[in-house]
């Protein structure tokens, strides 16, 4: 990190469901990892420190959206982890003036993206011919974030964020998950036949407010 002017952190682990099963790797990475690398972006003299984090750690709201100023209430090991790294990274700012920013996305996805991630499982699944795990009757709503226009967020907060400031980037295209299974089954010319779909219960809506990254 020595001679570095910067650190984008996006490393994390990112999967709630096996956060369920097991936090501690989440807590190591997430909150410890995050903890290593802040002090040594002190200890190097690094500018500035862009923690990446996730809408994950507001829970979830039944209308409306979170503005960046919203309590964080996670509901999953895996947003507590996150929301836990988020608060250090900001004490890190407020206690030894690290120039720390904060961003918080919705979900993403493209290229290349890890199979265990919704859209990716999704399509490798139907085309093995094999059953999807939609959540519960499909209603939840998702809001959905390219990867590319992610990055491109980020480095506008890399250069024009504030110190100690969190900003929210989101796709501003809400969908509900039965509606992202329509469009993945249609894709690979398949149908909601018997076998196709299998249910998973649970009922959640994040929604970011992405007032200061409205068009990144």
């Amino acid at each position: 990190m020595a001679g570095q002017d910067a650190v984008v952190h996006f490393a994390a682990e990112s999967h709630v469901d096996r956060s369920i099963h097991g936090a501690g790797p989440f807590v190591r990475t997430n909150v410890l990892g995050t903890q290593v690398l802040l002090d040594a972006a002190r200890r190097h003299g690094v500018g500035r420190f862009v923690h990446v984090s996730t809408d994950e750690v507001y829970g979830s709201i039944s209308e409306g959206s979170w503005t960046e100023e919203w309590p964080t209430a996670p509901n999953s090991p895996y947003s507590a982890s996150k929301a836990g790294s988020d608060l250090l990274a900001l004490a890190y700012h407020r206690t030894h003036g690290l120039d720390v920013v904060v961003t918080r996305c919705s979900n993403n996805y493209g290229p290349y993206q890890f199979p265990e991630k919704v859209i990716p499982l999704f399509i490798t699944h139907l085309i093995d011919g094999r059953t999807v795990p939609l959540y519960g009757d499909g209603s939840n709503i998702r809001d959905w974030l390219h990867v590319c226009d992610h990055c491109r967020g980020i480095d506008l907060v890399l250069h024009g964020g504030g110190a100690g400031e969190i900003y929210h980037i989101g796709g501003g295209t809400e969908s509900t998950n039965h509606k992202l299974t329509g469009l993945l089954l249609d894709a690979v010319g398949a149908g909601w036949g018997p076998g196709r779909v299998r249910g998973r219960p649970q009922g959640r809506r994040p929604a970011l407010l992405a007032g200061r990254q409205q068009d990144p």
